[in-house]
């Protein structure tokens, strides 16, 4: 590259040109690559409008019909139901507002170019759309092809596609006409005012293909709804445990079903009350232990999972990326509790630490009393526990020795025996007791350590005045027990009485149903043990509750003493508990809170429902308020872009109206900065002696396409489907000439009609560059049909075996390269003639 001292470049609309030197055009690169940064940012609080406008739901009656997949509640109620649906059609959204919002910076270039110069035609409005389109078509799909595993993902709205496609290739052949055949060199306000309305007969063409608008409307299938209901092995009855994941997937499916009085989806909204009431059973039964919070996180995360998301979620969520707006703790916080391993009675997911017993028996022989502190559940953590003595009727230095010690508890460590000197045992009068409490001192960072509901000991001397003779025996403590069903488990207390009973005792056990039913309300037990060692006095049995989630009558169970196992020990009068499970007053409570709280989470993944102070506090914090996961990348890309994220924050939010004032103000902000990057694009070709329709096709057209790229490859990744990845490129392409060239040319050409004269736009290397790029347009097209058909590529459009994948890349990448290596060569061969 060469700088000539006399060389003065033009200085544009809002940017002036400085004196041509290296380093001033260095300086107007890095500002270019800036205002890409800025355009990128934008854009982000400009979807978010488009999102919301195009997420507009209308209330609509649930019609029941035969053959209609409806709930046992919904079929017995009475009462009118509604849902909510989409005002929008997803293709039509995709096409207009979408496409506007993908495609906003290069048609604003175009229009902004042809204004500020005179109503003549430029290069590098027409240049960045024809650029942009090449890069959109051959790289990004090369990347998405090549970011799927050896998986494959196809198009499925291939119909739509198919319409896209020949759209797209159609209209770089229209530009041809126009430009070189119909009238050479001039555009027509005809011609300008046809390539306008291309675009609403693309609109109106791909919704009928959608909707299918050509076939009668038929009743609902039954058999094909019970087929799709059940797909990725969902069931359709509801007296089966059914995996969480399977349940959402079934209820999600239910919003494919086609409604006879409309062609909108329904809105992914919060599933309803019984729905929720209906997934917590399950998450009760598969995490016992987890919190009304992180019950609402894991719902929230995995409907937002299952449920399809548009392009411009994939395009918000990329762009927040680069600038480190992204909040990643949610997911990474969902993702961890999933990992949780699923439970039963004798490993409960979180860590509980509590004494063996209740109560520890004191003889007057004894010098020291020895109590055991238990682990259960995770035996991986490591934590510190701290014990201390209390003083009760029993006083330190009287009849104990004060101790306190703090003990550690290494990963698979089960239990430790702790041992408090007693002081002349003798004196002790009946019932004298003293205690023992326990608390959790440190624990590891992830770990979930709890206080079981025995983590205060008593260290007794039991009255046995009363009792009769007839030796030792053991019974439970009461013949009741209460308990309620989100408990978890119902605990009893059994006691050994009579004697100094100090071996070791073992009893048998088992649960027997009276109103409650095992495997349904509670966990049967058979043959179950209950093991007494040295000084335990009351121990504990504990049954695990199934909580269903239902607010019923009471129900109960007994555990019934069968025998004891070793000496002269036998089962006293109470060797049957009651167990009354009574229904948790809160229950209804409780599934409201997760409701509320899981629609609060499902707008927290949902971007764009800000409000402007949420915007601006997001906007002066790396990912979004979420230091602790923040790198150093992070920061960095904070830093460059917080001017960006700060000035663009005070954009009217996208909750306010609908979304439309957000709409208006942020698409004035796209058409500032692409102002000033149309000026600092073409001064810094100048600088180098680039024309203005080689840096279109190149830098241009790659920065304005770079979050597309980011938002393509993680549809790619993410998505079940290829057509938020690469089915929606030709139709963003379609939506690139028509209105990024038909637009400015009608506004150019009506003009220039009121002036006598003829809108002239130079066909020369507009015109090659477009037959260049249709050529390779059809090319790549014939490749991806070959790749849906052919068992050598997986039959689909994504992935597939890792060579037929690689060849693909490097096939689509090279079109790429052609197009720009003969479309630059083109455009100095005419300057050199």
């Amino acid at each position: 590259m060469s700088y000539a001292a006399n060389l003065t470049c033009k200085s544009g609309i809002l940017i002036s040109a400085l004196e041509t030197t290296p380093r001033n055009a260095l300086l107007y690169l890095a500002a270019l690559f800036y205002c890409f940064l800025g355009i990128a940012i934008a854009a982000d609080i400009f979807m978010c409008s488009i999102e919301q406008i195009t997420s507009a739901t209308r209330k609509v009656k649930i019609q029941k019909k035969v053959g209609r997949l409806v709930s046992k509640e919904e079929e017995d109620g009475d009462e009118e139901q509604f849902e909510y649906i989409r005002i929008w059609n997803p293709t039509v959204a995709n096409l207009t507002l979408m496409a506007l919002g993908s495609s906003a910076p290069e048609i604003l270039l175009s229009i902004i170019e042809i204004v500020g110069n005179g109503f003549k035609a430029g290069d590098l409005g027409p240049g960045t759309i024809v650029g942009s389109a090449a890069f959109n078509l051959f790289c990004i799909s090369a990347i998405c092809v090549f970011a799927v595993g050896q998986t494959t993902k196809r198009i499925e709205l291939y119909r739509v596609f198919v319409v896209t496609a020949f759209f797209g290739t159609f209209a770089y052949i229209w530009v041809f006409l126009v430009l070189i055949v119909i009238t050479p060199n001039v555009v027509d306000v005809w011609e300008a005012v046809l390539t306008l309305l291309f675009f609403i007969i693309l609109v109106v063409v791909s919704y009928s293909v959608d909707t299918e608008i050509w076939k009668r409307k038929r009743a609902s299938d039954l058999q094909e709804e019970l087929e799709l209901a059940q797909q990725d092995g969902g069931k359709v009855e509801d007296d089966k445990p059914e995996k969480l994941s399977n349940e959402i997937k079934k209820w999600a499916s239910t919003f494919s079903l086609t409604h006879e009085d409309t062609n909108a989806a329904v809105v992914d909204s919060t599933p309803s009350v019984d729905t929720v009431r209906r997934w917590t059973r399950t998450i009760s039964q598969t995490y016992p232990s987890l919190s009304e919070e992180d019950q609402a996180k894991l719902l929230a995360y995995r409907v937002s999972r299952t449920m399809s998301h548009d392009r411009l979620y994939y395009r918000i969520r990329a762009i927040r990326q680069l600038s480190s707006s992204w909040r990643k703790s949610e997911e990474e916080e969902v993702q961890m509790i999933e990992k949780q391993e699923s439970t039963d009675s004798g490993n409960r997911k979180k860590t509980f630490v509590e004494f063996s017993a209740r109560v520890y028996r004191v003889d007057s022989t004894d010098e020291t009393v020895s109590l055991k502190i238990v682990r259960k559940g995770n035996m991986d953590s490591k934590f510190t526990v701290h014990y201390s003595t209390v003083n009760g009727l029993a006083k330190k230095d009287l009849n104990f020795l004060f101790k306190a010690e703090t003990l550690q508890f290494n990963p698979g460590e089960l239990h430790k025996t702790i041992t408090v000197k007693l002081i002349n045992a003798s004196n002790w009068r009946p019932n004298d007791v003293f205690y023992v409490h326990l608390k959790i001192q440190d624990e590891d960072e992830d770990a979930k350590i709890r206080l079981g509901a025995c983590n205060i000991a008593r260290v007794k001397m039991p009255d046995e005045s009363a009792m009769m003779l007839g030796g030792p025996r053991v019974e439970f403590v009461k013949p009741n027990y209460v308990v309620k069903e989100n408990a978890g488990y119902a605990r009893s207390f059994v006691s050994r009485r009579g004697g100094k009973l100090k071996d070791p005792l073992r009893i048998r056990y088992e649960t027997e149903d009276v109103t409650a039913k095992q495997g349904e309300d509670y966990t049967s037990v058979k043959n179950g043990i209950i093991e007494f060692e040295g000084q335990e006095y009351e121990k504990y049995i504990d049954i695990d509750i199934i909580d269903d989630k239902m607010d019923e009558k009471d129900e109960a169970f007994i555990i019934e003493l069968l025998k004891v196992e070793e000496g002269d020990v036998s089962i006293g009068q109470r060797r049957k508990a009651t167990i009354t499970i009574i229904s948790d007053d809160n229950v209804l409570k409780n599934i409201t809170n997760v409701h509320k709280l899981m629609g609060h989470y499902m707008r927290q993944l949902r971007p764009g429902k800000a409000t402007w102070k949420e915007q601006i506090l997001n906007a002066v914090s790396v990912n979004a308020g979420d230091l602790h996961n923040a790198t150093v990348s992070d920061c960095i890309l904070h830093a460059l872009a917080f001017p960006w994220k700060f000035a663009f924050a005070f954009l009217p939010p996208p909750t306010i109206f609908y979304g439309y004032p957000c709409f208006v103000v942020a698409l004035v902000a796209i058409g500032l900065v692409t102002a000033v990057v149309g000026d600092v694009a073409s001064i810094f070709g100048c600088m180098v002696g680039l024309k203005d329709a080689v840096t279109a096709i190149t830098l241009v057209a790659l920065g304005t396409s770079l979050p597309d790229t980011f938002a393509s490859k993680i549809a790619a990744e993410s998505d079940s489907t290829a057509d938020n990845a690469v089915g929606n490129v030709t139709g963003s392409n379609s939506v690139n000439v028509f209105l990024g060239l038909g637009l400015p040319w009608v506004i150019a050409s009506l003009y220039w009609a009121s002036k006598g004269e003829s809108f002239r736009v130079d066909a020369g290397d507009l015109g090659f560059s477009v037959t260049v790029f249709m050529i390779c347009s059809v090319l790549f097209l014939v490749v991806l049909v070959l790749r849906r058909k052919l068992a050598l590529f997986g039959k689909g459009e994504l992935g597939g075996p890792f060579g037929p994948k690689t060849l693909s890349t490097l096939f689509f990448v090279s079109l790429w390269i052609v197009y720009v290596a003969l479309s630059i060569w083109n455009m100095y061969r005419t300057d050199n003639k």
